[in-house]
């Protein structure tokens, strides 16, 4: 199966970077906040951005997401060699690792979407690409929108919602490379990410 690509863009609201980069350190603001725009200097020069290289994968682990946002943070989960995958979310080094050995995946009508999601204490961190149509009109293109991000969430509650943003295109989930590293089931961790629909 292929995987879904690209990165969304939306109205600007700062996340903090406690929210994502760490589940205990520091308190979390609870209240929702909206998909992080992408930054002008990309959106000037669309030729600027890389796809990610998913820099906080070693040699001999296999690259599954990887993200980066314009504060400078990144995001990556490597499949690792032993199995299960693991997700590192930092600056220069990785501040946070978690680990995983499940991911989801669901179809949409002219789409899709994956999320593998990551616990630490009741605060899980959930990575998504997804895929949606927004055009149902007969005979006309799909026109689908694309994103691929991180949320936080906290006994259900959502923390943090950040699309990927950074220099770099993202490098959404990789199916192969998912099911390689972990089992795989049919329902998702949460619903959240259609805030990132157009």
């Amino acid at each position: 199966m292929s995987s879904i690509a690209a990165c969304s863009q939306g109205p600007a609201e700062p996340v903090r970077e406690a929210e994502v980069g760490t589940a205990v350190a520091a308190p979390l603001n609870p209240a929702p906040t909206d998909v992080l725009e992408s930054s002008p200097e990309t959106k000037a020069d669309p030729s600027k951005k890389r796809t990610a290289d998913a820099a906080f994968c070693k040699a001999d682990e296999t690259p599954i997401f990887a993200c980066n946002f314009a504060d400078g943070k990144q995001v990556a989960v490597c499949g690792l060699a032993k199995g299960g995958a693991e997700y590192r979310f930092g600056g220069e080094e990785p501040e946070l690792t978690l680990f995983e050995d499940v991911w989801a995946t669901v179809p949409y009508s002219g789409g899709g979407e994956a999320q593998i999601q990551f616990s630490n204490g009741d605060t899980n961190y959930i990575v998504f690409s997804r895929m949606v149509r927004t055009n149902f009109k007969e005979g006309e293109p799909n026109n689908p929108a694309i994103s691929d991000g991180v949320i936080v969430e906290r006994s259900g509650e959502l923390l943090s919602f950040r699309v990927c943003d950074g220099a770099r295109e993202p490098l959404p989930i990789q199916y192969d490379a998912a099911n390689a590293a972990m089992k795989r089931v049919d329902e998702l961790f949460t619903f959240e990410t259609s805030k990132a629909d157009p």
